[in-house]
């Protein structure tokens, strides 16, 4: 779930305390879902609409915001689409709206939810990635889980989260090969990058630095302590991670710049504490 809340970013800094429950609970419980399932669910997440403006995005003004992080941060990286690429995959998601149902029976205020406007949406044909067709959104991301730039990206980012950066080209080939023999399955990669030599080699051992979230809750699961955790969050700002708020659309650089004097000195205050 966090190694996801890190790619398909979204913030409490501009969306709603609701939405980003309802897109936790996403994350949460497609995780270990296909690629094109967990791609498909946050193009409809309400959080991520608002955070990247999808339900302005309608026919004739097309919003770019959407198409273009989808492909640079969220399965493909820079360098393998054109901008033309991301013009018309933006064409392909206008329709994506908001329904907003005022309060509950308990005077809160419902989440919004998706809702597909057809009347919004841009029904023309559109060019991406080599094919054209009245293409909708789910269509293109059916073409970009399908091409070798979003296996490597996708197994290069998961094996580094749970290994190390810069895996060799044999163990990225084979986690691509599982990545399409499995139908995109995350699952499949998973067992398959904790099961492999590669994970518990003499490289892996060591080689990443803990995130705020790794090690505050690390650290209190290995010294079994009893707590209900309503403190903890309020420690992790000051060591460079508030959980729900990522700093911008790319998420957390991670690795070295956790470290830094005052993030340092806050996780040797956390750890006296």
């Amino acid at each position: 779930t966090l190694f996801w809340h890190g790619i398909l970013t979204s913030a409490i800094s501009k969306t709603r305390p609701d939405t980003m429950y309802v897109q936790n609970q996403f994350l949460r419980a497609h995780a270990l879902d296909s690629f094109p399932n967990i791609l498909k669910g946050i193009s409809k997440d309400p959080a991520m609409m608002i955070w990247l403006d999808l339900q302005t995005n309608r026919k004739g003004h097309a919003n770019e915001n959407f198409a273009r992080e989808l492909m640079e941060l969220f399965s493909m990286g820079v360098g393998n689409y054109t901008e033309e690429d991301v013009r018309e995959s933006a064409r392909a998601f206008t329709g994506y709206s908001l329904r907003y149902t005022g309060k509950n029976l308990n005077g809160v205020f419902n989440p919004p939810s998706y809702v597909f406007n057809p009347r919004l949406h841009d029904d023309g044909p559109k060019t991406f990635l080599g094919s054209t067709g009245n293409f909708t959104g789910d269509d293109i991301i059916d073409h970009i889980v399908a091409t070798p730039a979003a296996a490597t990206y996708l197994c290069t980012r998961l094996f580094a989260w749970f290994a190390y950066s810069d895996p060799e080209p044999n163990v990225l080939q084979s986690l691509t090969k599982t990545y399409f023999a499995t139908n995109y399955s995350v699952k499949a990669l998973v067992q398959q990058i904790l099961t492999s030599s590669a994970f518990y080699s003499a490289k892996a051992y060591r080689s990443t630095i803990k995130s705020p979230t790794d090690l505050v809750v690390g650290s209190m699961r290995t010294l079994g302590m009893q707590t209900e955790g309503s403190l903890l969050p309020n420690m992790m700002p000051a060591m460079g991670q508030e959980l729900l708020n990522p700093p911008n659309v790319a998420g957390w650089p991670g690795g070295t710049n956790w470290l830094n004097s005052g993030t340092w000195l806050t996780r040797l205050n956390y750890a006296n504490q």
